[in-house]
């Protein structure tokens, strides 16, 4: 099972509470940077199997349907927020108008063939609109927890000035991944995978889903000519 830990408490010995019954369940892993955890309920629990999307990025402005104690409601997504308050975001949210008040974190966001396509992450602090983390990101820590307990990021040896208005590399660090498949300073990053790059925070979310060993191609531009490279990520250095 899947949840959005709180802020402050701690997720090593977690309890599953259904009405006033307490289910002994076990912590697998916990991402605080998303601050999703993998819970397995011990004895004969066995949550409903629900089938996930594999990404939100179809649904970033769509009709939803929140699913809570008292059915379906329906909700909507309008688009992604990258930053809060000034803050660049690890990744990208899913923003969502909810016709009455945001639902607890970890409530499933299905489409319209019944999937999850995102869950809810904390209210937006503002009316009836809340933030929720998009089912690539579960697909993305679940990877990595479910075999070692932990986030694996990837590196790719890089850096950008968080300052800039367009994602301009500004170092490239010896010996990396990106240094070894010739990216320079000064290109500009236009995508990763298949995330495209408009700005700093654009790039922040593309990095948090490059994975350690598995390739990903990368678009510069490097003055009139496009290029495009592979990398390979490696786990961080330090």
């Amino acid at each position: 099972m899947v949840v959005v830990v709180s802020v402050g408490s701690n997720p090593v010995n977690p309890t599953l509470q259904f009405g006033n019954r307490s289910i002994p369940v076990k912590m697998i892993g916990h991402d605080p940077v998303s601050r999703l955890g993998f819970i397995k309920g011990e004895g004969n629990t066995a949550p409903k199997s629900m089938e996930w999307a594999a990404d939100a990025g179809a649904n970033a402005n769509a009709t939803l349907q929140s699913m809570e104690p008292a059915g379906l409601i329906p909700c909507r997504a309008t688009g992604w927020v990258k930053q809060v308050g000034g803050k660049i975001l690890p990744l990208a949210l899913l923003r969502v108008n909810f016709s009455r008040s945001v639902p607890p974190p970890g409530t499933p966001l299905l489409d319209d063939a019944g999937r999850v396509v995102a869950i809810v992450f904390q209210s937006s602090g503002g009316g009836n609109i809340g933030y929720a983390l998009p089912a690539e990101a579960v697909h993305r820590v679940l990877r990595d927890v479910s075999a070692g307990g932990q986030l694996s990021r990837g590196w790719l040896g890089l850096a950008l000035r968080a300052e800039s208005q367009i994602p301009r590399i500004s170092r490239v660090l010896p010996d990396s991944p990106a240094a070894s498949a010739g990216v320079q300073p000064g290109d500009l990053l236009l995508s990763i995978g298949a995330r495209q790059i408009t700005d700093y925070a654009d790039a922040v979310n593309a990095f948090f889903y490059v994975i350690p060993g598995q390739p990903v191609t990368a678009k510069l531009l490097r003055g009139v000519e496009q290029l495009e490279v592979t990398l390979t990520p490696t786990t961080p250095k330090g």
